[in-house]
């Protein structure tokens, strides 16, 4: 038997160490691009506001008709 097939093949420890910095090394990378990913700026933050204002305003005014609807046909 010049080929064992059931004999067991060791990896170096230098092989998992230098897998295990490369994982260290992207979990690091991912997290520092994570923390300084530009933020939201002032103006942003403005204009999502007058946004949901302005949702809200027709919201409110298309419950006001839609009320009007319902009595109006409630009343005949």
């Amino acid at each position: 038997m010049a080929n064992d097939r059931l004999k067991t093949r060791h990896i170096s420890p230098m092989v998992t160490w230098i897998a295990i910095g490369v994982l260290l090394v992207l979990v690091v990378g991912l997290l520092a691009a994570y923390a300084l990913r530009p933020g939201r700026s002032p103006s942003e933050d403005a204009q999502t506001a007058a946004a949901i204002g302005e949702m809200d305003a027709a919201q409110s005014e298309a419950d006001a008709k839609r009320e009007e609807k319902r009595s109006a046909a409630a009343l005949l």
